[in-house]
């Protein structure tokens, strides 16, 4: 089941992460931050089921990320870990707007322009570099 799980969730944050290009594309900024995160968030559940049979119910890509980075380090992957922690570290900013998206998009009074949308896309496509990268390392 973990390969196939793993493969589900993958694909899955994959096809997010194509919405939230189309939604950027279209005009659809809240659109595309709110799938930008859930991509994240896929992305990110699908690494911490594979290799620590995790299924985390926390919302969050920096929460997530965290975890993964966390879970590396007390496995002893300290490199993995610390390329993680990088990443966080490195668009804190980008991935607290992405959070706030998650509800904001849908249910709050704020809509979110053409710089937001494009900042949400551009993290959430080097998210998945980054954790392809990890992934093809590891593999």
């Amino acid at each position: 089941m973990s390969g196939e799980y793993f493969r589900l969730l993958w694909r899955r944050a994959e096809r997010f992460l194509v919405r939230a290009l189309r939604d950027y594309e279209e005009g659809d900024y809240d659109g595309a931050c709110f799938n930008a995160e859930e991509a994240i968030q896929l992305v990110t559940k699908a690494l911490l089921y594979k290799y620590f049979g995790e299924v985390p119910r926390i919302h969050g890509s920096k929460a997530l990320l965290a975890r993964l980075r966390d879970l590396f380090m007390d496995a002893g992957k300290e490199g993995v870990a610390s390329v993680v922690g990088r990443l966080v570290a490195d668009y804190r900013d980008a991935l607290d707007i992405l959070e706030e998206s998650y509800v904001m998009a849908r249910y709050g009074a704020l809509s979110y322009g053409e710089k937001q949308g494009r900042l949400c896309v551009d993290t959430a496509k080097k998210v998945f570099e980054v954790l392809n990268e990890v992934e093809e390392g590891l593999g």
